[in-house]
């Protein structure tokens, strides 16, 4: 239950909420003892109850506490009041660029204000590269943006560092690493639970800037598993198909989002510096093409279908969301094909109530479903409710697993793929 207007915690005294979601609650709080108002972040107690969790989000939080820099909120302190872990920040007087590009841009940003937003953020994520600290969970819903101040000027200021992770101990891919990184915009090799680096965060702020430039997500599908299954294996959709104006920004894009981070570009910067390059020559008859000397060029779909570790895996790490981070979706997915299956058996009587969704039913629905592919991708469609058969159409889901081998790896994307705008 939400804390209340004037309530104590941790000293703090609140003063209003501010937003909740997966991440937890931030409120408005009073400072215990300074004339100060500070961001309070509440995270889940199911988190907090995690021994492992808890000791890593203390060692990071006091790093990220070390951090300095115009474009990155502070972080102040951080505990543990009745069982629920807490960290305090910078309260940022202004709004997201989540709520920004909704409210005002649902088509898309300007291409300068885009720049512009993700030059701060890059330059505050290569600040923190430098200090062997990764984000981990870039999104516009974690950008700041300022009310304008009295001379007309607006900061920019990346949040939620103090849930972010040292480089050095980032592998694995656990419930925990899944909940906390925002599927939308995670790199494949954070999917994969593969090692990460700087150009991870760099994936996640170039699926950002695609966000901000045309107003919808880099791969948006209500199923998780679908989104990831596209950040592995499909070639980022191009800005041309939807605002063909920023067609020059397609090829700068495309190397920050490659699936292979040593195909991106070295730093976050350098991705910007690029972009940026890009808009200067608007008025170019014709785009140019960016000239930096970090990247190779971004394979070709031809060139990602041999039997990688990576793809291999693919199907492996899709169940593992399912199981873990969107235990939601697979639970929605539970009750509605057993409502559709009731609907279709008895149609003139009230279908009994549902079975409560348990973990071990919930492991049993994904284990036989994923249990039928690739081999048999019909029985495994008439598993799934409606809702997502009317989404997806049943020819592109056969298709789709057709390009699934024997073994779990691989082959060709599926031709027909939705843009992601």
């Amino acid at each position: 239950m939400p804390l209340t207007t004037g309530q104590s915690f941790a000293g703090y005294t609140i003063v209003r909420l501010l937003g909740s979601g997966g991440m937890g609650e931030v409120y408005l709080a009073q400072h215990p003892r300074l004339p100060r108002r500070d961001a309070l972040k509440l995270l889940p107690r199911e988190w907090s109850a995690d021994d492992e969790f808890r000791a890593r989000f203390n060692r990071e939080a006091d790093l990220a506490s070390t951090l300095w820099h115009p474009h990155i909120v502070g972080v102040h302190d951080r505990g543990e009041e009745d069982g629920q872990l807490w960290i305090s920040m910078d309260f940022v007087d202004g709004l997201d660029a989540a709520r920004l590009l909704a409210d005002r841009y649902p088509a898309g940003m300007p291409p300068e204000d885009v720049v512009r937003i993700v030059s701060g953020v890059a330059s505050a994520l290569d600040h923190a590269h430098k200090q062997a600290l990764l984000h981990r969970d870039v999104k516009p819903a974690n950008i700041m943006l300022t009310h304008l101040d009295d001379k007309g000027e607006q900061r920019i200021l990346l949040t939620d560092f103090g849930i972010a992770r040292n480089i050095n101990d980032i592998s694995g891919l656990t419930k925990t690493n899944m909940t906390v990184g925002t599927v939308a915009y995670c790199a494949p090799e954070q999917l994969l639970g593969e090692d990460l680096d700087g150009r991870a965060d760099q994936y996640a702020l170039a699926a950002t800037a695609y966000h901000l430039f045309c107003g919808s997500q880099l791969f948006h599908n209500s199923n998780p598993a679908v989104v990831i299954s596209r950040h592995l294996n499909v070639p980022p959709p191009a800005l041309a198909d939807v605002r063909p104006a920023l067609a020059r920004f397609d090829p700068v894009l495309a190397v920050g989002l490659a699936k292979r981070p040593e195909d991106r570009f070295e730093r976050c910067s350098d991705f910007v510096n690029a972009l940026a390059e890009q808009l200067d020559s608007a008025s170019a008859s014709t785009p140019s093409t960016p000239t930096v000397s970090a990247p190779r060029a971004t394979p070709s779909v031809d060139a990602e279908a041999g039997p990688s570790r990576r793809r291999r895996v693919a199907v492996a790490v899709t169940v593992a969301v399912l199981v873990g981070a969107s235990i939601s979706a697979a639970a929605l997915l539970m009750r509605q094909s057993s409502h559709d299956q009731s609907a279709r058996s008895t149609p003139t009587t009230a279908a009994p109530a549902a079975s409560p969704v348990t973990f071990e039913s919930m492991r049993d629905f994904v284990t036989s479903y994923y249990g039928e592919l690739p081999a048999h991708p019909t029985d495994a469609w008439e598993k799934l409710d409606s809702q997502y058969q009317n989404q997806t159409g049943q020819r592109e889901f056969v298709d789709f697993w057709a390009t699934i081998q024997g073994d779990g790896s691989f082959g060709q994307p599926p031709r027909r793929q939705q843009r992601g705008c």
